[in-house]
């Protein structure tokens, strides 16, 4: 076990963290990919103060960039490989679930524009799509949430992509998409996706 903590430090960091909460038993070994998944997924959806994946941990949450930021650290000390993507993307809030007030009056007022990132995992098979965006009780609100990692199947990206880049390994995901908010939409709908995704970080983490 102490090999493994020394070879794969953001696993153990994880680790520990779940253990702090109840989430794991401090004497199972490290977390293998299926759970490693599982562990990043259902952090709460809310934004950490930097895209710092020890740092995702410590504060235990994340959005779709920072999950997908300390998912894919998390399987490179595995020796596996994954590309970050990057899509722009009109949020729409499924039908006839019952949200935060101010999440619903966000989301209504104008729409909701945003960039969603995930990952393509380079496996063992072949390349599988994986989508660590939200966690698994959130199904109750009609969100897509992925309930098991399998190599062999594609989940479901968590938004329908209107444009999708592939980001290359040593590119920024925070300017790549601050740039691309910039270039697309205008103040005042940045302004209210910053607001839409403070106030659903509020509703997840009371």
């Amino acid at each position: 076990m102490t090999n493994d903590h020394e070879t794969r430090p953001l696993a153990a960091l994880l680790h520990e963290e779940a253990v702090r909460r109840g989430l794991r038993d401090p004497a199972a070994g490290l977390p293998d990919v299926p759970e490693l998944f599982a562990l990043v997924r259902d952090l709460p959806y809310a934004r950490a103060s930097e895209h710092v994946p020890a740092t995702v941990v410590r504060e235990w949450r994340g959005t779709c960039s920072t999950k997908h930021l300390l998912l894919r650290a998390l399987l490179a000390e595995l020796g596996v490989r994954s590309t970050l993507m990057a899509a722009t993307q009109e949020i729409a809030l499924p039908p006839g679930v019952e949200v935060d007030p101010e999440v619903a009056r966000l989301a209504a007022d104008g729409g909701v524009v945003d960039v969603h990132n995930w990952l393509v995992v380079h496996g063992p098979r072949g390349d599988v799509v994986v989508d660590a965006t939200w966690p698994l009780a959130t199904r109750a609100l009609g969100l897509p949430a992925n309930e098991t990692f399998d190599w062999e199947r594609d989940m479901r990206v968590a938004c329908t992509p209107v444009e999708t880049w592939a980001l290359t390994g040593d590119e920024d995901v925070a300017d790549f998409k601050a740039r691309l908010l910039a270039e697309r939409y205008t103040p005042e709908e940045l302004a209210r996706r910053d607001a839409f995704i403070e106030a659903v970080g509020r509703a997840f983490t009371r």
